[in-house]
């Protein structure tokens, strides 16, 4: 067993030559989100541009990884999940069966739970006026 890492990442990214970045490179992609790029020449600058060569220099170093080849199609997704052999997922509707389990309520059953219900729906009452008070006037305006 090694007693000290093999490699680190500091070592891997000195071996890759860093990105050049200049300041209208910067520029445009403050603008592009919206934001307020740091003055020309400051340091401020000087760090933000030392800090995202240091990224994309990670990124093209990723970039060069040889991945083992796969049976799957290139552009899916591997399925990253881990289960015991012999056992999958059941997809089934009702999961709970050979369980001590009583079955969830469903549909209008679930308004049983509900403080207040008006023909079927939940209600809930709210301070705010609704969208149709504004259009129509509520009826305590009409009576004031």
């Amino acid at each position: 067993m090694p007693t000290q890492a093999t490699w680190s990442v500091k070592e891997l990214l000195a071996s890759y030559p860093p990105p050049i970045l200049e300041p209208a490179h910067l520029v445009r992609l403050h603008k592009l989100a919206a934001l307020n790029p740091p003055s020309e020449g400051s340091a401020e600058l000087e760090s933000l541009r030392v800090d995202l060569g240091e990224l994309v220099r990670l990124v093209e170093a990723v970039k060069t990884v040889d991945l083992p080849k796969s049976d799957q199609d290139p552009g899916s997704i591997p399925d990253g999940r881990i289960w015991q052999d012999g056992r999958g997922i059941s997809f089934d509707k009702d999961v709970t069966d050979g369980l001590d389990m009583a079955p969830e309520p469903e549909g209008r059953e679930l308004l049983g739970h509900a403080n207040e219900t008006a023909d079927g729906f939940y209600l809930v009452k709210s301070e705010r006026r609704s969208f149709s008070d504004h259009l129509f006037g509520s009826a305590d305006e009409e009576s004031a």
